[in-house]
């Protein structure tokens, strides 16, 4: 009797010991204050952006001060073209030709102005809910263009991705 009982506790304790890693898959996401902490920091990456039937690439720079710029090397015709932005500024360098105006007198929609915006919103903690998905963040929210969903890499926490549904606009970031 006392062999069978022991049989079955030490049957019981291996499958606990066996199974006791399942459910673990996902790691907690990070907070908003990690999250924003993340987006804060300067970056440069290389930007494939789709926004309906228009393709371009782009090098976009965010400096410590919080100034964007995108340098488009695709496609051909927007080559050189270098597109700075702050919070209350724009500015387009093209071909010798600079022109600057106010960045509320720029429509919402712009392509470069919601990549910002998405940017800039999920770098504030509030407003934005944040998740996983396989290895990446998830850092969800909505700006003047419309909801977006940006993604992180969940170990540097560089982006990754940033779509914006309303504008069908899909970007793909990398190094």
């Amino acid at each position: 009797m006392n062999h069978k009982l022991f049989s079955k506790l030490a049957a019981f304790l291996l499958a606990a010991a066996l199974f006791s890693g399942c459910g673990q898959g996902e790691a907690a996401p990070p907070s908003p204050e990690e999250v924003s902490a993340a987006v804060s920091r300067p970056f440069d990456a290389v930007a494939d952006i789709q926004m309906g039937g228009i393709s371009a690439t782009a090098d976009l720079n965010k400096t410590e001060d919080g100034v964007f710029s995108f340098t488009f090397h695709e496609p051909a015709a927007l080559n050189g073209m270098v597109v700075t932005m702050d919070d209350e500024k724009i500015g387009l360098s093209y071909l010798g030709l600079h022109i600057e105006a106010d960045s509320e007198d720029v429509l919402d929609s712009a392509v470069t102005k919601s990549i910002v915006a998405a940017v800039n919103k999920a770098a504030q903690p509030n407003g934005i809910t944040i998740g996983t998905e396989g290895s990446a963040i998830t850092v969800s929210g909505e700006t003047e263009a419309g909801e977006f969903t940006l993604t992180l890499d969940q170990k540097n926490q560089s982006l990754l991705t940033l779509s914006i549904p309303n504008l069908n606009l899909e970007c793909h970031f990398g190094g």
